[in-house]
């Protein structure tokens, strides 16, 4: 647990001594965060909520417009919402308007868990309907096994404009309070 304290310290002192860069231009800082995530089962936003707490950032949630049923989530039926969704690279979940007008944030946390290896498609949706252009952001993701990796290449393919730093992978178990 102290870990992950740590791990969230560490992304907070990279944000934070990143607000100059070498050409004097003032770069993303933790005073203008925002933490927006999607939790289909509670766990991604017990990390945001405990995120929050650390930064003191505001917390914006991406609410599906139709929500997820414990029978959509079931990854072990190939019929499934969350299964039928992974099997076709151009699903796009319809999302609710965001409670956070997040255009004049630099700093952008996103939180998501991790499906088939990679973030929800319902994370492609945010990515695709918010410009990110211009920002830093700093993914972290729920999972009981799999990795963050293919979601931070996924989200730089398609924020080619911003700054997407080091994702954080917080185990289903884990907690960010030490």
């Amino acid at each position: 647990m102290k870990r992950l304290s740590v791990l969230f310290t560490a992304l907070a002192i990279i944000i934070a001594s990143a607000s100059c860069n070498a050409d004097g231009g003032v770069q993303p800082s933790m005073d203008n965060a925002v933490i927006i995530f999607f939790s289909a089962t509670g766990n991604t936003e017990r990390v945001a909520q405990e995120l929050a707490a650390i930064t003191e950032a505001h917390i914006a949630e991406i609410e599906p417009a139709e929500p997820y049923s414990d029978t959509d989530l079931d990854y072990r039926d190939d019929s499934s919402r969350a299964s039928l969704e992974n099997s076709n690279p151009a699903a796009r979940p319809a999302i609710l308007p965001l409670s956070e007008d997040i255009s004049g944030y630099d700093t952008i946390f996103l939180g998501f868990p991790i499906w088939f290896g990679d973030m929800p498609k319902i994370i492609y949706t945010f990515l695709d309907e918010y410009d990110l252009s211009g920002k830093t952001i700093a993914p972290f993701c729920t999972s009981g096994s799999s990795g963050i990796s293919r979601a931070e290449e996924n989200i730089r393919a398609m924020e080619s404009n911003a700054t997407v730093l080091a994702g954080a992978r917080i185990s289903n178990r884990e907690s960010l309070k030490s």
